[in-house]
Protein backbone atom coordinates (compact mmCIF):
# COMPACT_ATOMS: atom_id res chain seq x y z
CA UNK A 1 0.00 0.00 0.00
CA UNK A 2 1.42 3.44 -0.90
CA UNK A 3 2.61 5.44 2.11
CA UNK A 4 1.12 8.84 1.20
CA UNK A 5 -1.20 10.59 -1.24
CA UNK A 6 1.47 11.43 -3.87
CA UNK A 7 2.59 7.77 -3.90
CA UNK A 8 -1.04 6.67 -4.15
CA UNK A 9 -1.57 8.97 -7.15
CA UNK A 10 1.38 7.32 -8.90
CA UNK A 11 -0.10 3.90 -8.12
CA UNK A 12 -3.55 5.05 -9.28
CA UNK A 13 -2.18 6.41 -12.55
CA UNK A 14 -0.71 2.98 -13.37
CA UNK A 15 -3.96 1.17 -12.52
CA UNK A 16 -6.04 3.65 -14.56
CA UNK A 17 -3.73 3.19 -17.51
CA UNK A 18 -4.16 -0.59 -17.31
CA UNK A 19 -7.93 -0.25 -17.04
CA UNK A 20 -8.10 2.17 -20.00
CA UNK A 21 -6.09 -0.29 -22.10
CA UNK A 22 -8.37 -3.17 -21.12
CA UNK A 23 -11.55 -1.18 -21.75
CA UNK A 24 -10.39 0.15 -25.13
CA UNK A 25 -9.85 -3.37 -26.47
CA UNK A 26 -12.94 -4.98 -24.93
CA UNK A 27 -16.52 -5.17 -26.10
CA UNK A 28 -18.42 -2.32 -24.42
CA UNK A 29 -20.23 -3.75 -21.39
CA UNK A 30 -21.39 -1.36 -18.68
CA UNK A 31 -20.94 -2.54 -15.11
CA UNK A 32 -24.23 -3.35 -13.40
CA UNK A 33 -24.68 -1.82 -9.96
CA UNK A 34 -27.16 -3.39 -7.55
CA UNK A 35 -28.07 -2.07 -4.11
CA UNK A 36 -30.84 -3.44 -1.88
CA UNK A 37 -32.46 -1.74 1.12
CA UNK A 38 -34.57 -3.97 3.37
CA UNK A 39 -36.66 -2.43 6.15
CA UNK A 40 -36.06 -4.18 9.46
CA UNK A 41 -39.39 -5.01 11.05
CA UNK A 42 -40.21 -3.28 14.30
CA UNK A 43 -37.39 -0.74 14.13
CA UNK A 44 -37.77 0.75 10.66
CA UNK A 45 -33.98 0.66 10.30
CA UNK A 46 -32.97 0.22 6.67
CA UNK A 47 -29.81 -1.86 6.17
CA UNK A 48 -28.55 -1.32 2.64
CA UNK A 49 -26.61 -4.13 0.99
CA UNK A 50 -23.91 -2.99 -1.46
CA UNK A 51 -21.79 -5.88 -2.73
CA UNK A 52 -20.37 -7.47 0.46
CA UNK A 53 -20.98 -4.35 2.55
CA UNK A 54 -23.94 -3.43 4.73
CA UNK A 55 -24.64 0.20 5.49
CA UNK A 56 -27.21 0.88 8.19
CA UNK A 57 -29.48 3.80 7.37
CA UNK A 58 -31.96 5.28 9.78
CA UNK A 59 -33.79 8.45 10.72
CA UNK A 60 -33.70 10.74 13.71
CA UNK A 61 -36.10 10.22 16.60
CA UNK A 62 -38.34 12.98 15.20
CA UNK A 63 -39.07 10.71 12.22
CA UNK A 64 -39.54 7.58 14.40
CA UNK A 65 -35.95 6.48 13.85
CA UNK A 66 -33.22 5.45 16.24
CA UNK A 67 -30.34 7.53 14.78
CA UNK A 68 -28.36 4.35 14.06
CA UNK A 69 -26.99 5.57 10.75
CA UNK A 70 -27.18 8.26 8.12
CA UNK A 71 -30.41 9.13 6.35
CA UNK A 72 -30.85 8.53 2.64
CA UNK A 73 -30.37 12.25 1.82
CA UNK A 74 -27.16 12.20 3.88
CA UNK A 75 -26.03 9.14 1.91
CA UNK A 76 -26.76 11.04 -1.29
CA UNK A 77 -24.45 13.85 -0.15
CA UNK A 78 -21.94 11.22 1.03
CA UNK A 79 -22.01 9.57 -2.37
CA UNK A 80 -21.44 12.95 -4.01
CA UNK A 81 -18.53 13.81 -1.68
CA UNK A 82 -16.88 10.44 -2.23
CA UNK A 83 -17.41 10.52 -5.99
CA UNK A 84 -16.06 14.07 -6.26
CA UNK A 85 -12.98 13.11 -4.22
CA UNK A 86 -12.39 10.06 -6.42
CA UNK A 87 -12.87 12.09 -9.58
CA UNK A 88 -10.40 14.69 -8.27
CA UNK A 89 -7.89 11.82 -7.98
CA UNK A 90 -8.60 10.60 -11.52
CA UNK A 91 -8.45 14.11 -12.97
CA UNK A 92 -5.19 14.78 -11.12
CA UNK A 93 -3.57 11.78 -12.79
CA UNK A 94 -4.84 13.00 -16.17
CA UNK A 95 -3.55 16.54 -15.56
CA UNK A 96 -0.24 15.59 -13.92
CA UNK A 97 -1.23 17.18 -10.60
CA UNK A 98 -0.16 15.77 -7.23
CA UNK A 99 -1.91 16.42 -3.94
CA UNK A 100 -0.36 16.28 -0.50
CA UNK A 101 -3.88 16.37 0.98
CA UNK A 102 -7.38 16.25 -0.48
CA UNK A 103 -10.80 16.38 1.15
CA UNK A 104 -14.22 17.24 -0.22
CA UNK A 105 -17.05 18.60 1.90
CA UNK A 106 -20.60 18.60 0.55
CA UNK A 107 -23.40 20.58 2.14
CA UNK A 108 -27.09 20.85 1.44
CA UNK A 109 -30.42 21.53 3.07
CA UNK A 110 -33.59 19.51 3.37
CA UNK A 111 -37.02 20.82 4.27
CA UNK A 112 -39.07 18.12 5.96
CA UNK A 113 -42.23 20.18 5.42
CA UNK A 114 -42.15 19.04 1.78
CA UNK A 115 -41.59 15.36 2.52
CA UNK A 116 -44.29 15.32 5.21
CA UNK A 117 -46.66 17.36 3.01
CA UNK A 118 -46.96 20.11 5.60
CA UNK A 119 -46.40 22.71 2.90
CA UNK A 120 -46.91 22.32 -0.84
CA UNK A 121 -44.41 25.17 -1.33
CA UNK A 122 -41.58 23.31 0.41
CA UNK A 123 -39.27 21.26 -1.82
CA UNK A 124 -39.03 17.50 -1.36
CA UNK A 125 -35.53 17.05 -2.77
CA UNK A 126 -32.40 18.28 -0.99
CA UNK A 127 -31.56 21.86 -1.98
CA UNK A 128 -28.62 24.26 -1.95
CA UNK A 129 -26.07 21.52 -2.58
CA UNK A 130 -22.54 22.86 -2.65
CA UNK A 131 -19.11 21.30 -2.45
CA UNK A 132 -15.73 22.55 -1.35
CA UNK A 133 -12.58 20.68 -2.35
CA UNK A 134 -9.73 21.41 0.03
CA UNK A 135 -6.30 20.41 -1.15
CA UNK A 136 -2.63 20.90 -0.55
CA UNK A 137 -1.45 21.06 -4.13
CA UNK A 138 1.35 22.62 -6.11
CA UNK A 139 -0.70 23.90 -9.04
CA UNK A 140 -1.51 27.30 -10.46
CA UNK A 141 -4.92 28.92 -10.69
CA UNK A 142 -5.30 27.98 -14.36
CA UNK A 143 -4.52 24.32 -13.64
CA UNK A 144 -7.02 24.29 -10.77
CA UNK A 145 -9.72 25.84 -12.96
CA UNK A 146 -9.12 23.12 -15.57
CA UNK A 147 -9.09 20.47 -12.84
CA UNK A 148 -12.46 21.61 -11.48
CA UNK A 149 -13.92 21.69 -14.99
CA UNK A 150 -12.75 18.13 -15.63
CA UNK A 151 -14.04 16.88 -12.27
CA UNK A 152 -17.46 18.41 -12.83
CA UNK A 153 -17.54 16.96 -16.35
CA UNK A 154 -16.52 13.43 -15.31
CA UNK A 155 -18.03 12.87 -11.84
CA UNK A 156 -20.83 10.29 -12.29
CA UNK A 157 -22.80 11.21 -9.17
CA UNK A 158 -22.57 14.95 -9.90
CA UNK A 159 -23.73 14.28 -13.45
CA UNK A 160 -26.66 12.18 -12.17
CA UNK A 161 -27.71 15.03 -9.88
CA UNK A 162 -27.37 17.81 -12.44
CA UNK A 163 -28.72 16.15 -15.59
CA UNK A 164 -32.21 14.88 -16.25
CA UNK A 165 -32.16 11.16 -15.53
CA UNK A 166 -35.00 8.71 -16.03
CA UNK A 167 -35.61 6.31 -13.16
CA UNK A 168 -38.11 3.52 -13.76
CA UNK A 169 -39.86 1.77 -10.90
CA UNK A 170 -42.27 -1.05 -10.29
CA UNK A 171 -43.91 -2.79 -7.37
CA UNK A 172 -43.56 -6.55 -6.97
CA UNK A 173 -45.97 -8.19 -4.54
CA UNK A 174 -44.20 -10.75 -2.29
Amino acid sequence: MPENLPAYLTYKQARLSELRDALSSAKPTPTELTVTARVAGGSGVRPVQVREFTIVTDSSAALAGHNLGPTAPELLLSALASCLAHTFLIAATNEGITYEMLEVEVRGTIDFRGILEVSTDAPVAPQNITYEARMAVNAGAEQLTRLQFEVERLCPVLQALTQALAVKGRIVRQ
